[in-house]
């Protein structure tokens, strides 16, 4: 004799069961079963140019990102420390989305840092069996909020700010609850930290796990004057209507500060690319190493090769105008360069400079100067050579 269940009792269950299909269709799919998976943690910084990369190498290569802070992204290479729990990928439409980590945790190919290894705590030098790629440069800026009427802080006075609060006694950054920072294993707080002299892990202030949680804080304070916190160029580029960069005077300048950028309007960081301003670095991209320093990792040499030239980039893929789009500046922009964290700096000439285009890309037009050009013919005197559609030195 069959037994028939009650519509009462058979609603309830075929409802349920229609939400279990449901969530089962829009679960979160498991990372590995994504094409060409590739995992890459650390630097929060860098996540819109992982996104912006994410999108354009979609349905060839995932690239799932776990954002965790620079030095994390050391550690996850040099000792090989898994990550676990849910990390973002981005489809070809560059939507942002999560999928689950192998619970048992998966040693990465990439760790991304926006410092030197060295800078992280604990970390002496860098083992042999780890290369350092460099990618873009990263900027690093101290904020303040919109309506705030200061306009420069000097290293001096960032030292007792971020140093001692309002111990510092530096007007008008008296209140360490309107100080935002991050952590010592964010990278922008090690390389703000370098230039302030000032240890990463002894900063006052409300510390914060990500960048956009400084930049809520500092935008939304209601005490204008008082707040004052730290971001990356991305974050504080893309957010010009919340918060303002400090001119920034470095130790040795002793006349003046200096934006990244020409002007406080702009963001053709002309500051960063001579010299002026000091708190920049390039992108690093670490991975395990074999021979001649080649990445062990399929994944990983594929993804480094892009930025050192060694993988062709795929055909529909402008990785200048990712860089730039992420308020990053590609080395063929720059005029100097460095190789230790805000260490001295040196003439530069880019093997294919770029620094007019950067700025088209930017600001709608070139610097004065800058010549547009379809080939070599229309260029001469110092600029011989037509870079990207404009005359460059070299």
């Amino acid at each position: 004799m069959k037994h028939l269940l009650s519509p009462r009792v058979a609603a309830p269950l075929l409802a349920a069961a229609a939400l279990t299909a449901a969530g089962s269709a829009l679960a979160d799919p498991d990372c590995n079963s994504l094409p060409g998976s590739t995992y890459i943690t650390g630097s929060s910084a860098v996540k819109p140019f992982m996104a912006g990369l994410g999108k354009a190498l979609s349905g060839t290569t995932t690239l799932i990102y776990k954002s965790q802070g620079s030095c994390v992204g050391v550690d996850a290479v040099i000792n090989s420390t898994k990550i676990t729990g849910t990390a973002s990928y981005w489809d070809a439409t560059g939507t942002e989305k999560t999928c689950n980590v192998d619970p048992a945790g998966v040693v990465v190919d990439i760790g991304v840092s926006d410092v030197f290894a060295t800078s992280c705590p604990g970390v002496a030098s860098l083992p042999a069996s780890v290369g350092d790629f460099f990618g873009p440069n990263q900027v690093m800026e101290l904020v303040v909020p919109a309506a705030s009427s200061q306009a420069s802080i000097s290293a001096e006075a960032a030292y007792f700010v971020f140093g001692f609060g309002k111990a510092g006694m530096v007007t008008p950054w008296l209140d360490d609850s309107q100080i935002f920072v991050r952590s010592p294993t964010s990278g922008t707080q090690q390389m703000i930290a370098r230039a302030i002299t000032v240890p990463a892990e002894k900063w006052k202030g409300v510390s914060l796990a990500k960048s956009g949680d400084v930049l809520t804080s500092v935008a939304s304070s209601v005490s204008p004057e008082a707040a004052i916190g730290i971001l990356a160029a991305d974050v504080a580029d893309a957010n010009r209507d919340k918060v303002k960069t400090l001119a920034f005077e470095a130790f040795k300048q002793k006349t003046c500060g200096f934006w990244p950028d020409s002007t406080a309007t702009s963001f053709d960081k002309r500051n960063v690319r001579d010299g002026h301003y000091p708190i920049w670095g390039p992108l690093h991209f670490f991975a395990n190493v074999g021979a001649n320093n080649v990445p062990t990792k399929p994944d990983a040499a594929t993804l480094i090769g892009y930025f050192t030239g060694k993988v062709s980039v795929p055909a529909g893929v402008n990785l200048l105008d990712l860089e730039i789009s992420a308020h990053t500046v590609p080395a063929c922009a720059m005029k100097v360069q460095r190789t230790t964290e805000l260490g001295d700096i040196s003439a530069f000439t880019p093997a294919q400079a770029c620094g007019c285009y950067f700025e088209s890309k930017l600001a709608g037009s070139p610097a004065a100067g800058c010549t547009a050009c379809t080939g070599d013919a229309q260029c001469g005197g110092t600029t011989t050579h037509c870079r990207y559609g404009y005359c460059e030195a070299n």
